[in-house]
């Protein structure tokens, strides 16, 4: 590139020169002549106001002073400043001329404060003959709608100065208001205009500081308001309160705009983040690089140029010209700026032409006669792989925070681009890492087949052995049982408890089988539910029934509460029945004697739903044990609790019914506390059958 200044850039600026120069020469000519013109008007006022005057323009110039220094950022160019709002509140106390005074001369002294580096705001200093040219244009930005204001005010009968606060002197001065408005987007009009400002741009800034200026100007028609009735006090404390008001929302804003400024710069990062994670090819890479890059810099001129170590040249694969994307080219490494970026791999910016000399650089010619430039290396494992540069009309184009942008986005370029090319390298062995992925998949469906062979033998064992196994253990269960009711008086009392263990065994066997059946067909899926309705609270009344038999031989308490307003439901009774047991006897096994062991049943409304609720007292459990107590085989080994009898079925199984019901189950505990089991189940269970 030439870093020179271009004749676009030329041209714009002798266009604003000869803008500003002509609206300062009008304005001040326009103002000196209407101060001539009203001179005996002007003192006039001033009697009128008498002791207040001093005081008066005192209070104004510091009004009109600091709501100039607190301007907003509009554009780039254009500031939205209430300098407005002081002028439209001085003209029914002051008169025309004093009220034109001293906006012009607050909103210049601040322009000429901040091209000083004083005050709030700062000059960027690109052109400093043009920042004097726009402090003196303010003669006609503030002085000529001022005027023109305030003969509208005098045309519709507006008394300078105000004498009474009344409803139709009110609506003068907001008539006042609006002209004032009016004027200044008119002369500003041009200005924008010079700045090469769209038509619709133009009115987007008219509407937005409009906007501001409307929604301030009730507040400047309210302080012209107190002046009569209370005094110069009063407009005093206005004063103050405007300005603070001003102060805060300026902080506010300019908050918000570092925010959105944050968030955007992070937004475009994160678009640079994604494309890494995407497989592209080269060209469709660099222009998403391209178009994340738009998103956080000036990209007017932007190149993408990658370095070929075999040629030691910069193949620039990504030209792009206002938007115009130019043929690929070569060069040399050697002179030019992006060669200098390579070979010392450090970013350079350059504000303006001036400084590549400083430099000692020989730019390429690229036919781009622009004015700033910014180039940053692309750094892949500790390699320089390219450059990423962007060129600008305007000087100082480039902030230290378009560095921070433009290298974080060059370096993930980088990795992109690296990855792309290892991407490539490993397309080489896509076909043969496919191929033994087939044979592996093979060889494990071969392995699936044979294991759901032994699934399959599995279930046929169990469905025999349980045939098998249950057959001999009927009649022991039923010839022991019959022992026992026919030889309590025949038997001495240690062979009776003999006959009296082997059917407590035998049952606890049989348990045991259905259990291990159970648990099987639910795990194959093959648990078949047989919901009918009923009504729970007879359910709950039996299983009371029995459970109060395991309840007294562990000197335990079980407390039933259910709920008036259950409803009739639908499901599986024997399972609801094992569900309830299974909790109240493992709740029962780990109480105290003398404790209690609650069961609590309600109506969830809300849920279509029950809630069956087993709550005990016992002995509890530490947090790391709960994810596994539903676990098959499963029991808590600590003092105290080892010794208790059980298989480690009964919560697996409970939890695998309700789960079959479509229900949920969940616990709470802690170690000597007491344990807390929920069960939901819906008022009607869809089976299987019923879902297909």
């Amino acid at each position: 590139m030439v870093l020179v200044p271009s004749d676009r850039e030329e041209s714009s600026r002798r266009k604003l020169f000869t803008t500003l120069v002509l609206h300062g020469t009008a304005g001040l000519a326009t103002l000196l002549a209407i101060t001539f013109l009203r001179l005996e008007e002007t003192r006039r006022v001033l009697h009128a106001l008498g002791s207040s005057a001093l005081p008066l323009i005192l209070i104004f110039v510091a009004f009109a002073f600091s709501l100039s220094l607190l301007k907003f950022k509009l554009t780039n160019r254009v500031f939205v400043a209430l300098g407005m709002i002081g002028a439209t509140t001085m003209l029914p106390l002051l008169g025309v001329v004093l009220s034109a005074w001293i906006a012009v001369a607050a909103s210049a002294i601040s322009r000429l404060l901040a091209i000083k580096q004083i005050g709030p705001n700062k000059s960027d200093l690109d052109d400093p003959v043009m920042d004097y040219l726009r402090a003196f244009a303010q003669f006609a930005t503030y002085g000529i709608p001022t005027l023109f204001a305030g003969t509208i005010y005098q045309l519709i009968g507006g008394v300078t100065p105000l004498q009474a606060a009344t409803w139709p002197a009110a609506g003068r001065v907001a008539v006042a208001g609006f002209s004032l408005l009016l004027a200044n987007h008119t002369v500003m009009k041009q200005v924008e205009a010079a700045y090469g400002y769209s038509a619709v741009k133009m009115i987007k800034v008219s509407v937005i500081d409009g906007a501001i200026y409307t929604l301030a100007l009730p507040f400047s028609v309210l302080m012209v308001m107190s002046y009569p009735p209370l005094g110069a006090g009063a407009v005093l404390g206005w004063a103050f309160t405007g300005v603070l008001l001003n102060w805060v929302s300026r902080n506010l804003a300019l908050t918000r705009a570092t925010r959105d400024h944050l968030v955007h710069q992070l937004a475009s990062l994160s678009n640079v983040g994604k494309t890494i994670s995407l497989r592209f090819t080269t060209d469709e890479l660099l222009m998403a690089i391209y178009k994340a890059c738009r998103e956080a810099v000036d990209v007017t001129f932007l190149t993408i140029a990658l370095y070929d170590e075999t040629t030691n040249e910069l193949a620039c694969e990504l030209d792009v010209r206002e938007e115009e994307f130019l043929p690929k080219f070569r060069v040399q490494l050697g002179d030019g700026l992006n060669s200098w970026v390579v070979k010392n791999a450090r970013l350079l910016n350059l504000a303006s032409s001036r400084e590549e000399a400083n430099f000692g650089i020989v730019a390429y010619d690229d036919g781009k006669p622009t004015e700033s430039w910014l180039g940053v290396p692309m750094i892949a494992r500790d390699r320089v792989i390219g450059v990423i540069s962007v060129q600008s009309y305007r000087r100082n184009a480039f902030s230290p925070d378009d560095e921070i942008l433009l290298t974080t986005i060059a370096n993930q370029a980088a990795v992109a681009l690296d990855n792309a090319q290892l991407f490539r390298d490993l397309e080489g062995l896509t076909t043969e890492l496919e191929q033994r992925v087939l044979q592996r998949t093979t060889e494990l469906n071969e392995t699936n087949v044979r294991l759901q062979a032994a699934d399959r033998t599995k279930n046929q064992f169990l469905a025999n052995m349980s045939h098998e196994l249950r057959t001999p253990l009927n009649s022991i269960i039923g010839f022991s049982a019959v022992l026992l009711n026919a030889a309590t008086d025949l038997l001495p009392a240690r062979l009776y408890k003999f006959v009296e263990n082997i059917h407590m065994a035998g049952n606890h066997l049989l348990n045991l089988i259905n259990d291990i059946l159970d648990l099987s067909k639910i795990e194959a899926g093959r648990l078949e539910l047989q919901p009918q309705r009923f009504d729970l609270r007879n359910t709950i009344t039996a299983v009371e029934r029995v459970a109060k038999g395991i309840c007294s031989a562990a000197d335990v308490t079980l407390l039933t509460r259910v709920d008036d307003s259950l409803p009739m439901v639908v499901l599986d009774e024997g399972r609801t029945k094992q569900m309830l047991l299974n909790l109240i006897s493992n709740a029962v096994k780990f109480s105290n004697p003398r404790s209690v062991v609650h069961l609590d049943v309600s109506h969830l409304a809300d849920e279509s739903a029950v809630q069956l609720v087993v709550r005990d007292n016992g002995i509890g459990m530490p947090p790391d044990e709960l994810p596994k107590i539903f676990d098959q085989f499963y029991q808590i080994e600590r003092h105290g609790s080892s010794a208790r009898p059980g298989t480690g079925l009964g919560l697996s199984l409970t939890k695998g019914f309700v789960e079959l019901h479509g229900g949920s189950i969940a616990v709470e505990s802690q170690a000597g506390r007491g344990s807390t089991f929920r069960i939901k189940l819906p008022l009607e269970c869809v089976t299987a059958e019923t879902r297909n």
